[in-house]
């Protein structure tokens, strides 16, 4: 899935290159662009922890639905001001249906997932919490994060294209899945 408002942007493109990577190795892969979707946030009313549900019928339905059966999901976000895009968070706070009332993951146990990030700042080391809070987001939910791609210095939304280092790690992180 993508975070980025920026549709072809870095995030896109390394997060198609996962995907085209996991392709390759014999996957079926979807892509969500999060800005494309009509949803909303958690609304705290507790009905999934009664049910194995979110009761918000909107576009995100089809991607937690599509979250439980994955054998791997590829997250990617921009970092915006230390954290992943609001498009994202918004995402990311309904994963609050993945866990029931004693704070266990509904999800099966194994997902793969791989973490794309892409900052305007060049130093990676400078945002990295971001990807690092999400991936102990993913652990308590039960995924084993395999790769966290990160990029610096990608402020123009083309500025991927001259990083063939990173976009070949995506692909390899793909097959790899």
């Amino acid at each position: 899935m993508v975070g980025s408002p920026r549709k072809g942007g870095n995030v896109d493109r390394l997060v198609q290159e996962v995907l085209d990577g996991a392709e390759e190795a014999g996957f079926q892969t979807e892509k969500y662009i999060l800005n494309e979707l009509n949803y909303s946030g958690c609304q705290g009313c507790n009905h999934c922890k009664t049910a194995d549900e979110c009761r918000i019928d909107d576009d995100i339905s089809g991607l937690l639905e599509d979250i439980r059966e994955a054998d791997a999901v590829v997250f990617g976000s921009p970092i915006y001001f230390y954290l992943f895009s609001g498009q994202f968070k918004l995402m990311q706070d309904r994963f609050y249906s993945f866990i029931d009332s004693g704070f266990r993951s509904r999800l099966a146990p194994g997902k793969k997932a791989v973490i794309v990030t892409s900052q305007g700042h060049p130093d990676i080391s400078a945002f990295e919490k971001a990807a690092d809070d999400f991936a102990g987001i993913l652990k308590l939910l039960g995924f084993e994060v395999v790769e966290i791609i990160r990029m610096g210095g990608g402020g123009a939304p083309d500025a991927v294209l001259a990083r063939r280092d990173l976009l070949d790690k995506a692909r390899a992180a793909g097959r790899a899945l």
